[in-house]
């Protein structure tokens, strides 16, 4: 027997007595006495037993972390094409069935929920834009008069219809229709400085600008 191992068997025949009197006093005290040693048994191993335990532990939890963030963001763009698909839904079947706001409230309140959310104003953005969209075509409708033809003579009903039919809504033809024709009131260069504003902020300002989109301006002079 080396020295090494004569030391250890010492030392574990001295824990042996050591412990074995304290029972015979102090039933408590050779308990703690063995919790101390076995705390500072598992001490000394602790380094290995977290690197062990708690290695493949944080693999799994940095996994399902990873899986998470994938999902949650997966919900997101869902929240966001449905968020698109209800404005586009509302605005196509009721801005002309109702005489008040509630779709421009709707589709706020869709973007109050898709912040809370956290989802980037890109994608609200995107999610409004339908309805951006056809609110600037009714302002230009309602700057040209609604549903009335302008009923001036020579070209007015062809250049009309030409403008109202384009693909992009363009303020400044409209503006040059209603200036050759004796035509650009107040209440119509007001129309076509919102459909500007909708333009550049890809949005709509308040309800006002919306209930303006949806008010025709009737034909000065009587002219229908």
């Amino acid at each position: 027997m080396n020295l090494a191992s004569a030391g250890k068997r010492t030392l574990q025949i001295g824990f042996v007595v050591t412990i074995t009197t304290l029972a015979w006093f102090n039933l408590s005290a050779s308990i703690m006495a063995v919790c101390a040693v076995m705390l500072a048994a598992f001490y000394s191993r602790l380094d290995t037993l977290v690197e062990f335990s708690f290695g493949p532990l944080k693999a799994k939890i940095e996994r399902n972390l990873t899986e998470s963030e994938i999902l949650i963001s997966r919900l997101k763009k869902f929240a966001s094409i449905q968020a698109r698909a209800a404005n586009s839904a509302s605005v196509h079947t009721g801005r002309f069935a109702s005489e008040d706001d509630w779709i421009f409230q709707s589709v706020k309140r869709v973007e109050a929920g898709l912040r809370e959310l956290e989802i980037s104003e890109v994608e609200i953005v995107e999610a409004r834009s339908e309805f951006v969209r056809l609110t600037i075509r009714d302002a230009a409708i309602a700057a040209t008069g609604g549903v009335y033809a302008p009923g001036l003579g020579g070209d007015s009903e062809s250049e009309w219809c030409e403008l109202r039919n384009a693909k992009v809504i363009d303020p400044d033809a409209i503006s040059a229709f209603l200036l050759r024709w004796n035509q650009l009131t107040p209440e119509r260069i007001q129309r076509i400085e919102d459909i500007r504003w909708m333009m550049a902020n890809n949005d709509v300002r308040d309800s006002e600008q919306y209930m303006k989109a949806h008010t025709s301006v009737p034909w000065k002079d009587g002219q229908v």
